[in-house]
């Protein structure tokens, strides 16, 4: 009889973590991100990533139509030239990466 208590014990014991609070796509949300103290640039690099991996089309930031404006464009891209630091909105596009040297590498 102790036997038998015993294994439905380490039974229950083993199928608890099966029924957690909170899933994979519940901790990869921006609102869980956020409400734990991620900064914005994590939540959008998450965001972006889970995106590419399901083949989904992430909107791109309102702001970029604005940019594409030729005074703006030519303004930012002389502050940009002033301090590299800024920020292009190129950060994890869709880009294609080639592994092998090019002309254009250097």
């Amino acid at each position: 009889m102790n036997k038998n208590i015993l294994v439905l014990v380490l039974m229950a014991m083993v199928s608890l973590p099966a029924f957690a609070e909170l899933t994979v796509e519940d901790t990869a949300s921006p609102d869980y991100l956020k409400n734990h103290g991620y900064s914005n640039a994590l939540i959008n690099a998450t965001m972006k990533s889970k995106a590419q991996v399901n083949g989904e089309p992430l909107a791109e930031p309102v702001e970029k139509e604005y940019y594409n404006k030729p005074v703006v464009k030519q303004v930012r891209r002389f502050m940009m030239y002033i301090d590299p630091s800024l920020d292009d909105h190129t950060f994890m596009n869709d880009h294609s990466i080639n592994t092998t040297p090019r002309y254009d590498d250097l």
